[in-house]
């Protein structure tokens, strides 16, 4: 039977993914476009790389993410999407998905460095306050990278030892 490319791996339709995505208002139309390719390749051919993880609560999308190896490393990963239902945010969920996904690429080598590349735009100000308050460290910032005065901030966060102990969370 063909993999359906609509569907997630619990059978749910990549639109109810994007309906949390555009539910956030964090996210402008060209990303929920990046989001869709994403996903679809995420559920059609997982051999893209593309790792997917999902909280659920009676049937209803909580939080999602999206991850996966860096290529040509070891144990660099990129964490590409994390999304939490609107409804949601401030309640830990973003905090629950993200330890999970910390806990999926330690697994992989027993050390990992998972990155997060990002807007500056004042209205991902509390994305990046997200991720300073969960370990990461901003490693560097492109000006104008996306658009004028839309830089590009790049945040890594070291997990487990071996790895820049000065930097490890």
């Amino acid at each position: 039977m063909p993999v359906d490319p609509c569907r997630s791996p619990s059978g749910r339709p990549v639109e109810e993914y994007l309906e949390v995505a555009e539910r956030t208002g964090a996210f402008r139309p060209c990303e929920i476009e990046v989001l869709r390719e994403v996903l679809t390749d995420a559920f059609v051919d997982p051999a893209k790389g593309y790792c997917f993880l999902e909280n659920r609560e009676n049937d209803r999308i909580e939080a999602f993410a999206v991850f996966g190896r860096a290529p040509m490393t070891e144990w660099a990963w990129d964490l590409y999407w994390i999304v939490v239902d609107r409804s949601l945010q401030g309640r830990g969920l973003g905090r629950r998905i993200l330890g999970r996904v910390e806990e999926a690429v330690s697994a992989s080598a027993g050390k990992a460095i998972l990155r997060v590349e990002t807007s500056g735009r004042p209205e991902y100000e509390g994305q990046r306050h997200f991720y300073l308050r969960t370990g990461f460290r901003e490693t560097g910032r492109i000006p104008d990278f996306y658009e004028a005065e839309d830089d590009l901030v790049t945040y890594c966060k070291f997990l487990s030892g071996g790895l820049a102990p000065e930097m490890a969370s």
